[in-house]
C-alpha cells in the first residue's frame, strides 16, 4: 500500500489427469433377423464404447489495482485468468454419418477465461453507497451443456464452443436513513454472445435438416451459432427493495419491528444451448414482501414470494432423441410462510 494505493496479486496452478473406459450395451426390445429392422433398432440405441486418457495443467492469477484518494471514494482495476479443467463425456456420445460414434466430442477441452474489470465503489453522502463497475471477460473453448437432437443420444454432453465473450455495466446502491428505513437497487446490462461455435447442436426446430455434402443431400446435426446468444443471460436485471422499521419489544425483549418488500425484473433470455426459436424464455417481474420481529439474537417474521402470482418459466428444454417435445420448468407460484431463527 502507498498514498492509498493498493496492489492485490495471486497465482493458482492446477493439474487435472483423466482416464475413461466407457462401454455401453444395449440389449432387449425388438427381436428380429430382419437387418432393416436392426438397423432402424441401432438408429434409436445402440452399443458404445471408446477409450481416452488425458491431462492438462494451468496456471492463473489475478492482479487488482486499487486507489483510494478519499474514504468516500475507492477505484480499482483488476485483470485475472481463470481455467476450468479437461472433462470427459461418459453420457454417451453423437455418432457421425457412418453411424459410429464421434470420438472428437470424447474428450471436452479445458476453457480458459481472460476477465478485465473497472470498478468505483463511493460513499456520495451519509448513509448512501453507490458502486459502479464495468467488465469484459473473452472465454476461450467455453464448456457448454447441450442436448443433441439425434437419434440414440438420450442426454446432454458437454461440448466447447471455440469462443465467446460477456461485457457488461452493473450499478448497485443502497441508503440508510437514520435506523428506520433502507433502501436498495440494482441494475446491471449484460451482452453474452457465441463469438465462435461452428459445431452447435441444431435447435429443435431445424431437426432433420439437410444438406448438399460432395453432392449427396445428407442430415447434419450441427451447424454453425456463432453469433448467437448465450443462454441464461438476461440483457436488463433490475431489483429494488425498501424496508420500514421501528424500535419495539416482543415478550419483553427488545428489537425492531419491520416491514419490507422487494421487486426484480429480468429481461427475456435464450434457454438453449443453440439459440432457438421455440426455446426464449420471456422477461418477467415479482415481487416479495415479509413483516416481523427482530432483535440481536432472535427473528419472527411472516413473508410472501411472487405475491402476484406471475406464471413464469425459468427453463425451456428440448427433450432428448429427436422426440420433436420440448417442456418448461415452472417458476415457483405464489408462496406464503413464516420464518423463526434463533442464534446463540
Amino acid at each position: 500500500s502507498l498514498d492509498g494505493c493498493d496492489v492485490l496479486p495471486g497465482l493458482r496452478y492446477t493439474y487435472d489427469k483423466k482416464d475413461v473406459d466407457y462401454n455401453r450395451n444395449t440389449y432387449g426390445g425388438l427381436q428380429t433377423t430382419d437387418a432393416a429392422l436392426l438397423a432402424l433398432k441401432a438408429a434409436v440405441y445402440s452399443n458404445q464404447q471408446f477409450n481416452t486418457s488425458t491431462n492438462n495443467n494451468n496456471l492463473s492469477g489475478n492482479f487488482t489495482v486499487s486507489y483510494r484518494p478519499t474514504p468516500r471514494l475507492n477505484a480499482y482495476a483488476t485483470f485475472s485468468t481463470a481455467y476450468k479443467p479437461v472433462g470427459v463425456n461418459v453420457g454417451g456420445l453423437p455418432t457421425t454419418s457412418t453411424g459410429a460414434a464421434d470420438l472428437s466430442l470424447a474428450v471436452v477441452k479445458p476453457e480458459y477465461v481472460e476477465h478485465y474489470e473497472l470498478g468505483v465503489k463511493t460513499k456520495p453522502f451519509k448513509g448512501a453507497i453507490l458502486n459502479v463497475t464495468a467488465f469484459n471477460t473473452d472465454i476461450d473453448d467455453y464448456q457448454t451443456n447441450v442436448q443433441s437432437p439425434q437419434l440414440g443420444v438420450n442426454r446432454g454432453y458437454l461440448a466447447n464452443a471455440e469462443q465467446v465473450n460477456v461485457k457488461g455495466l452493473e450499478i448497485d446502491g443502497t441508503y440508510q436513513l437514520e435506523r428506520f428505513l433502507s433502501l436498495n437497487a440494482a441494475l446491471s446490462y449484460l451482452d453474452g454472445k457465441y463469438v465462435k461455435f461452428t459445431n452447435a447442436p441444431l435447435p429443435l426446430e431445424e431437426t432433420g435438416h439437410t444438406e448438399l455434402i460432395n453432392g449427396v443431400a445428407t442430415q447434419v446435426a450441427f451447424k454453425d451459432a456463432s453469433g448467437g446468444r448465450l443462454p441464461g443471460i438476461s440483457k436488463w436485471n433490475v431489483s429494488g427493495g425498501a424496508e420500514l422499521s421501528t424500535a419495539g419489544n416482543l415478550a419483553t425483549k427488545p428489537g425492531r419491528y419491520f416491514i419490507a418488500g422487494d421487486a426484480s425484473y429480468r429481461s427475456d433470455y435464450s434457454s438453449n444451448a443453440t439459440p432457438s426459436a421455440v426455446l426464449n424464455v420471456a422477461g418477467y417481474s415479482l415481487f416479495n414482501a415479509r413483516l416481523g420481529f427482530r432483535s440481536e439474537k432472535f427473528s419472527a417474521f411472516i413473508w410472501s414470494r411472487n405475491i402476484g402470482n406471475k406464471n413464469y418459466y425459468e427453463q425451456l428444454q428440448a427433450a432428448a432423441g429427436n422426440s420433436g417435445l420440448y417442456a418448461g420448468v415452472l417458476g415457483d407460484p405464489r408462496t406464503y410462510g413464516a420464518t423463526l431463527r434463533f442464534s446463540f
